[in-house]
């Protein structure tokens, strides 16, 4: 169920360009406002997922993947304690 409202204001131009838009794709308005709005959302979002490195800092992420983690023995030592968590019990 749909419950939340955004509105937004524009400028008439804009409007009626929106509002041609959806009436070529047989839309009403708000539909074609929601659709274009989640589609760009969707690709903002997926563009923030994909990291690009140049050759070298690719080979040294590589790299870095490939060698052996380094024990923090700080943390070892901490995470080797019984954990008793109040909120938990």
């Amino acid at each position: 169920m749909k419950g939340d409202r955004l509105q937004l204001r524009v400028d008439p131009a804009a409007k009626r360009r929106i509002e041609r838009a959806a009436e070529a794709a047989h839309q009403s308005v708000s539909a074609f406002v929601l659709q274009s709005a989640e589609l760009h959302a969707e690709q903002v979002l997926a563009d923030r997922m994909v990291v690009t490195l140049s050759p070298a800092a690719a080979t040294a992420f590589a790299g870095a993947l490939e060698r052996p983690a380094e024990v923090n023995t700080r943390l070892a030592t901490a995470l080797a304690r019984p954990a008793t968590f109040s909120w938990l019990d």
